[in-house]
């Protein structure tokens, strides 16, 4: 029997920029809504899936990724009790604690697969992290929990080769920044193209830095791309990424706002979409799922849909009915998509056998 993990870091209510009287609309409403409905649809009354505690992640585990002057920068302006850094992203008093309890969580659901405690899990944490570099914020992000998960099983458990793999509608910038040079770890982000949403990188011809040219890659999804587009990438590029590089284990940014329902972004996959993306990543490889961004009224269904891709077993019926979403988009939007998948197959030639 497959079995899931799942862990929340439950002192997220205090990051919160309405406490300080401002809206964002990255706020602790997003995981309430996630945890009341799997609540309500007994998700945890299924042996398959189990909540698990974790403890928060120390300063080391934070340094393997971020700077010390980055960490005390975030960890004095909460001390100071908090306000707006800019860039869409804010810090409370507490915030740092928080931080510390995600990344925490995002390590503990490294640690429960690589102890085979569960086959797959989900850490649904917040403040999301993806855009968070070396020594900087972004995008709501302040430190990247993927890439410190990453590190953590590379330096303490000793796993050699990770992948992270992004589905958030915005670019992975701040884990590629992270790893950009780094041959040990396979980044790659399929999000809307840059051009048109932030955070306005993450390029197709952005591909890495010595010794790891072709370890970043990046897809430009053109708007309302959808569940068709999504597969092809998955198929023709993501998969066999993984397949080349053969990772010990996949980390997932899970972002739900690439949902046609998501009002900060312009792409369309449904529950379909996600359930095919997910369960494609979990038939070949132990998966950590890591809770990104996502802004809607959905998260929670969306939730359930990949618990129910972890385990194999699919009995969501799609929401939207697909002709609709393909009868109404424009017809630039595939011929967009096969110049932007045409390009990065040129350029991932360079350095893989993707043809094969």
């Amino acid at each position: 029997m497959i079995r899931v993990g799942l862990t929340y870091n439950k002192n997220h209510i205090l990051h919160d920029y309405r406490l300080k009287g401002y809206h964002s609309p990255e706020n602790p409403d997003r995981l309430f809504h996630i945890l009341q409905y799997l609540r309500e649809h007994k998700i945890f009354d299924n042996d398959q899936y189990d909540l698990f505690p974790a403890m928060p992640a120390s300063r080391e585990d934070i340094l393997r990724v971020h700077t010390a002057e980055y960490i005390d920068s975030i960890k004095h302006y909460a001390d100071e009790g908090g306000g707006f850094l800019g860039n869409d992203t804010y810090v409370t008093k507490d915030s740092y604690q928080v931080l510390l309890q995600a990344a925490g969580c995002a390590i503990e659901a490294g640690n429960v697969v690589v102890n085979n405690e569960f086959d797959h899990s989900f850490a649904m944490i917040r403040p999301p992290g993806h855009h968070s570099g070396v020594d900087s914020y972004g995008g709501f992000c302040l430190f990247n929990h993927a890439a410190v998960l990453a590190r953590y099983l590379q330096r303490v458990r000793g796993l050699k080769k990770v992948a992270i793999v992004n589905i958030d509608a915005h670019a992975s910038n701040g884990t590629h920044n992270i790893f950009y040079s780094d041959p040990t770890v396979l980044c790659l982000s399929v999000h809307q193209d840059p051009h048109t949403l932030y955070p306005h990188t993450g390029y197709v011809n952005q591909t890495g830095a010595r010794p790891a040219f072709g370890y970043c890659i990046n897809m430009e999804m053109p708007e309302e791309s959808g569940n068709q587009e999504y597969a092809i990438v998955f198929d023709q590029i993501v998969l066999k990424m993984l397949d080349r590089f053969e990772p010990d284990i996949v980390i997932v940014e899970c972002g739900f706002d690439s949902y046609y329902k998501e009002s900060l972004t312009q792409l369309d996959l449904t529950t379909d979409g996600y359930f095919n993306i997910i369960s494609s990543l979990a038939e070949k490889w132990n998966l950590c799922l890591l809770l990104e961004g996502g802004y809607h009224d959905d998260m929670g269904l969306l939730v359930e849909v990949l618990l129910s891709a972890l385990v194999g077993k699919k009995y969501i019926e799609d929401d939207v009915d697909q002709i609709t979403l393909l009868v109404s988009r424009h017809t630039s939007a595939r011929s967009a998509f096969n110049d932007n998948l045409g390009r990065l197959k040129s350029v991932l030639g360079l350095y893989w056998d993707i043809d094969a």
